[in-house]
């Protein structure tokens, strides 16, 4: 899954890339009293990266979340381990064992 997501990621950023190099022509930028003339490419190359990094600040709270989620998930796990393999009949107890 991962190397499809990166194969996407690679195939998207070649199409802006072409896009942005067929559209290079000089374009005014202005914002209230500001202006800057600039290429066109620069323009959508910034946009681009602007939002991608937007989108990676927007997912970095579930991340976070899940990262946490796991590390507690893991911790119990290995717990439970432990009581388990510390409690009598645990699974080196014949025992415990169902006969063959």
């Amino acid at each position: 899954m991962r190397q499809l997501a990166l194969i996407l990621s690679l195939i998207l950023a070649i199409a802006v890339a072409v896009f942005a190099i067929q559209n290079a022509g000089p374009v005014t930028l202005r914002f209230g009293f500001w202006s800057v003339e600039t290429s066109l490419v620069v323009v959508i190359l910034v946009a681009t990266a602007a939002g991608a990094a937007l989108a990676s600040l927007l997912g970095l709270p579930g991340w976070i979340r899940n990262r946490r989620r796991l590390r507690l998930q893991t911790r119990e796990l290995e717990a439970l381990r432990t009581a388990h393999s510390s409690s009598p009949g645990g699974p080196s107890d014949p025992s415990t064992r169902p006969p063959a």
